[in-house]
């Protein structure tokens, strides 16, 4: 649960979530737990429902303010108009997956799921290290988030081509705690009409179809956030609503002032001010 829409801090958020490591209930900071969670006698949490509520999945519905953002790999001067960006005042950001370019904004909704990776529960694999997760471990067997939106997709009538075309974008990274799977639903025309923003190849939905609703759907933003979430408390179980703890937000910030807050890391993917990373921090 966080309130911006500013593309920076969301998708510094988004990293901080999957590099953060699972904070001990000393350190959540005020304020994270939101209502419906079995408090004691005095009001406190008990500590194993802090401890399985921070090592859970993480599913976070959120949106973007007008802009561009492209992949971690790209070459921004091929995957964007940077001339039509300027000229109208578009953000363009960089995020950490991979992928192509989209335009976000109204009409489309982001989805991040974080799932944490089983640790080794053996030796640091070097000295003065933590152990991380085992070399190619996976997360549980339920499953992923672009499956979860394929099932409220279906569910809202749409056709399997609705998974396609550009209505639905998919990204992951792996990072030595946890898979983060974003999944982008451009829900309404809207957002696709931000496409003359990208380079002629990154374009979709020239021939219709670009968006949920160009398929023919009468569906909104808020149908789709719905269906979505019945999905995830199908498989994942009911869900609680909390803000980021504090190891969460120290991550986040720390993150901004290196990476997504540093205009070379748009530009380039590679920011100017490098300096220790949060994992080296977490150690």
């Amino acid at each position: 649960m966080d309130d911006t829409r500013d593309p920076a801090w969301n998708l510094a958020l988004d990293e901080a979530l999957a590099r953060a490591g699972v904070p001990s209930p000393m350190t959540l900071g005020p304020g994270w737990a939101g209502p419906g969670l079995a408090r004691d006698a005095e009001g406190a949490l008990p500590r194993d429902v802090v401890r399985s509520v921070v090592e859970a999945p993480v599913l976070r519905v959120w949106e973007n303010g007008p802009g561009i953002v492209v992949g971690r790999f790209q070459d921004l001067g091929r995957a964007v108009d940077l001339a039509a960006c300027a000229r109208d005042g578009v953000r363009v950001v960089r995020r950490a997956t991979g992928g192509g370019a989209l335009y976000t904004g109204p009409g489309c909704l982001l989805f991040t799921l974080v799932r944490r990776l089983p640790p080794t529960g053996g030796p640091a694999a070097r000295p003065g290290t933590r152990p991380g997760a085992r070399p190619g471990a996976r997360p549980d067997s339920r499953p992923d988030l672009d499956v979860l939106v394929a099932r409220a997709v279906r569910r809202l009538g749409l056709p399997a081509r609705a998974l396609r075309g550009g209505a639905v974008r998919t990204a992951r990274l792996r990072t030595r705690r946890a898979v983060l799977t974003h999944v982008a639903v451009r829900v309404t025309e809207e957002c696709v009409l931000g496409d003359r923003y990208l380079a002629e190849g990154e374009r979709t939905g020239q021939a219709g179809g670009g968006s949920l609703t160009g398929h023919g759907a009468e569906v909104t933003p808020d149908a789709v956030r719905s269906a979505v979430l019945a999905a995830a408390a199908e498989s994942y179980g009911d869900a609680c609503t909390r803000r980021p703890n504090a190891i969460e937000q120290a991550c986040r910030d720390h993150l901004y002032a290196v990476r997504y807050g540093d205009f070379s890391w748009h530009l380039t993917g590679a920011p100017a001010r490098r300096g220790i990373c949060w994992e080296q921090i977490c150690r």
